[in-house]
């Protein structure tokens, strides 16, 4: 299990990656102020011989009311390209009444922390 953290205070983000012990990662990025299970986006490239496409096949789930599967969908489809395995995504972040520039900020340091963890991950392989 690799965890890592971006941002302060009630902007904090946690990911959590664990292999499957094969091909495929679990993430969990969760924060703000009640860390929660909000949306999950599992990805994967369509095929072995397919293999550096710039598309991958992606599933969706939500909860209701929910908006973080927007944000997985990009978090699983930006792994899952880099790293050219299968991988399950589940975001649950929030922050109360979060304005638009609150959640750019959210969503830049997700963006970040998976670049990040990109890096650390290919580093290890």
């Amino acid at each position: 299990m690799v965890e890592l953290t971006a941002g302060e205070g009630r902007y904090q983000l946690r990911l959590r990656a664990l292999e499957t012990g094969g091909n495929g990662l679990v993430i969990f990025l969760t924060g703000g102020e009640r860390p929660h299970l909000g949306g999950v986006v599992l990805a994967c490239v369509p095929s072995a011989d397919n293999a550096g496409l710039s598309h991958c096949d992606t599933w969706e789930l939500t909860l209701p009311g929910h908006k973080d599967k927007e944000l997985a969908g990009r978090i699983a489809r930006k792994l899952c390209l880099a790293l050219q395995e299968p991988v399950s995504v589940n975001v649950g972040i929030h922050v109360d009444k979060a304005g638009p520039e609150e959640i750019a900020l959210l969503c830049e340091q997700a963006e970040k922390i998976t670049d990040r963890f990109i890096r650390e991950y290919r580093e290890a392989i």
